[in-house]
């Protein structure tokens, strides 16, 4: 039995005061509907039906350029309720299988949370995913009969006041058996206060038939959507703490969790130490007895165990081995690679650079597009002079070399194996192995006369 999903993304978030459609609006340097869609790639889908609307080729072409797969695109042209958006999709959802209607302003579903709807509609034509809310004001309420089944849901505005103290909300997504899907929204009419077409009667559709109904609940942090700015910062600290909360059960200990802002998935090994006021953006892998100091920024990055990371640095796209050091006040970017046991000090930057194993860059650095063997050792103010204004070049240091203090090597150059740069040196031309290379005007000293 395959799996569709219909994403509705036609929002245009008008109170979110932005130029940008709604799903194109960032959380933590993400647009919203991103959120959704890793999620829904997770579940390897048959069909994904994006429902667009405001500035809808500005959303295709978003989704298209950094997204995998294929995707079928249908307009919501009226703003008619979710009944409605859904409605759009429902031409292009196979006949057999089911569906799952998602949202890209509902962002932080969990793919776990997915699975276990999924799970809850077995043998049912409909399974619907809830939420416990301490104030539930905006949100349509379950209503259950026998069994504890769900047998409708009530929204807000239409709710008696009984009603609206149940606690127990919809989410908004569900999964249907297509078949019944497709007919239950051709009997969806607009007989409510809003005037739309609500895609929650179509709980109550199945109920009148004598159809079983799942459900499954899920936290309220999950089920957060956001239509203002406010909100937005709700959903972020919301982010935040599901991310926390899954390092901690994972293995990480954080120093003070209440200044950390981890903004997306975090891998952890066992006894991670995170300092204080750390943010930890995309994909991060943090190996065992991994210590990360404070102030720091980790972003797309792979670290290896037993690593020190010290305070104030700055990594982002870029990978670290087994027993390294680096920091404080360093900074790895755009490719960096660490090998084993390297040491890459203060005030030290690397770009675009492979570092070879139990090498040393200790103080005040710039490495850019070079390769540096192992056990070398980079003196202060060492710069690999790799721009001529118009393209990069490569610096190549093999094995055991040693570059003095102040050094510029200026690229395409090759240091070989065991040679000296002197310090203060500018270097022009390849050194071969096992040769000093010096490259700098010689010491005049003139001795100062006393006045009489």
């Amino acid at each position: 039995m395959g799996l569709s999903i219909v994403l509705l993304a036609a929002g245009q978030g008008k109170r979110m005061k932005t130029k940008k459609p709604k799903p194109l609006v960032e959380l933590a340097d993400k647009p919203l509907i991103q959120y959704s869609l890793d999620t829904a790639i997770k579940l390897n889908p048959e069909r994904t039906v994006l429902v667009t609307g405001y500035k809808k080729d500005e959303v295709k072409k978003y989704v298209l350029s950094n997204n995998p797969g294929d995707f079928v695109f249908c307009e919501q042209k009226e703003r008619l309720g979710t009944g409605h958006a859904v409605k759009q999709a429902a031409q292009y959802l196979p006949e057999n299988g089911k569906t799952i209607v998602l949202y890209s302003d509902v962002p932080l579903i969990s793919e776990t949370t997915l699975k276990k709807l999924i799970k809850s509609s077995n043998r049912k034509k409909l399974s619907i995913l809830t939420a416990k809310k301490e104030n539930p004001k905006g949100y349509g309420r379950i209503i259950r009969g026998k069994n504890d089944q769900p047998t409708l849901i009530r929204e807000e505005q239409d709710a008696s006041k009984e009603e609206k103290k149940i606690s127990e909300i919809f989410s908004g997504i569900m999964i249907a058996d297509n078949e019944f899907l497709k007919k239950g929204l051709k009997s969806l009419v607009r007989n409510n206060a809003a005037g739309e077409y609500y895609l929650t009667d179509l709980v109550e559709y199945a109920s009148t038939r004598q159809y079983q109904i799942g459900s499954t609940q899920t936290q309220e942090k999950e089920i957060l959507g956001a239509n203002n700015k406010q909100e937005l910062g709700d959903l972020y600290r919301a982010l935040v703490a599901l991310n926390i909360a899954s390092a901690k059960r994972k293995g990480a200990i954080f120093k003070d969790e209440s200044t950390c802002y981890v903004e997306g998935p975090l891998k952890v090994g066992q006894d991670v130490k995170i300092g204080n006021n750390v943010t930890i953006k995309g994909k991060v892998i943090l190996g065992n007895n991994v210590s990360i100091g404070s102030n720091t920024v980790l972003s797309n990055t792979k670290i290896g165990d037993e690593t020190l990371i010290k305070e104030f640095c700055s990594i982002e796209n870029s990978t670290i081995a087994k027993n390294a050091e680096v920091g404080p006040f360093a900074r790895l970017r755009d490719g960096a690679i660490l090998s084993n046991k390297t040491k890459i000090g203060n005030f030290v930057e690397i770009k675009k650079t492979t570092i070879g194993a139990g090498t040393k860059a200790n103080h005040h650095a710039y490495l850019g597009d070079a390769v540096v063997g192992k056990k070398a050792n980079v003196g202060a103010g060492t710069i690999t002079c790799n721009y001529d204004g118009k393209d990069k070049h490569k610096t190549v240091i093999e094995d055991e070399s040693f570059i003095g203090t102040n050094s510029s090597l200026v690229a395409p150059i090759k240091i070989g194996k065991r040679s000296y740069v002197a310090a203060g040196s500018v270097i022009t031309s390849d050194v071969p192995s096992d040769s000093l290379a010096f490259g700098r005007s010689r010491q005049k000293t003139k001795k100062h006369r006393k006045k009489k």
